[in-house]
């Protein structure tokens, strides 16, 4: 008895799923659902209607002694840019992408806002991540930077450039304490 219950429900399961994957009954069948099921009906829109045709990067570039800035290095994933590690920071990057678009409806305060998205996880993972690729030796500090990437030959497309961050081994006294201010995570300004 409990397994016919069983296969029925997963019968009916598989029967809603199909019908919301289609084309035209899809999104009218989903409003018919209830909101607490809703998650549990995949969408399958890998390729359409918006395909992905850039991949996010993860940048960095260093802050010398002598306060010129070096160029944009690219931040591999452990392991090259295939499989979890190189998923998970798309992932990080996306959503961090998403935080700041939101950041700008919820809160007016720029400093607020710059500081929540600075404590948020995605920003730490990124910050984190960044500053254990190889630095420059004369470099006193840094910023990451989130760049839209073609497989095709053009520059890649800064969209977020972090604040700037002292580095761990820097030497004490090379620059100011860095303050960044309200607007340093947006446009990425040095202290």
């Amino acid at each position: 008895m409990v397994s016919l219950l069983v296969a029925v429900v997963l019968a009916a399961w598989l029967l809603l799923t199909v019908v919301a994957a289609l084309p035209r009954i899809g999104k009218a069948a989903r409003r018919h659902v209830p909101d607490w099921f809703a998650p549990l009906l995949p969408a399958w829109t890998f390729f359409a209607p918006n395909p992905a045709t850039k991949d996010k990067v993860l940048m960095y570039r260093d802050i010398l002694a002598n306060d010129t800035v070096g160029p944009l290095r690219l931040v591999l994933p452990e392991g090259g840019a295939r499989g979890r590690p190189g998923k998970a920071l798309f992932d990080a990057a996306s959503q961090l992408l998403r935080r700041a678009a939101a950041g700008w409806d919820e809160e007016p305060d720029a400093r607020i806002r710059d500081a929540r998205l600075m404590i948020s996880t995605p920003y730490l993972l990124l910050l984190n991540r960044a500053a254990t690729a190889p630095h420059d030796a004369t470099a006193v500090s840094f910023e990451f930077v989130i760049a839209h990437a073609s497989r095709r030959d053009e520059e890649p497309e800064v969209v977020f450039v972090s604040a700037v961050h002292r580095l761990k081994g820097a030497a004490d006294g090379a620059v100011a304490p860095c303050e960044p201010g309200p607007s340093a995570v947006r446009e990425g300004t040095p202290c």
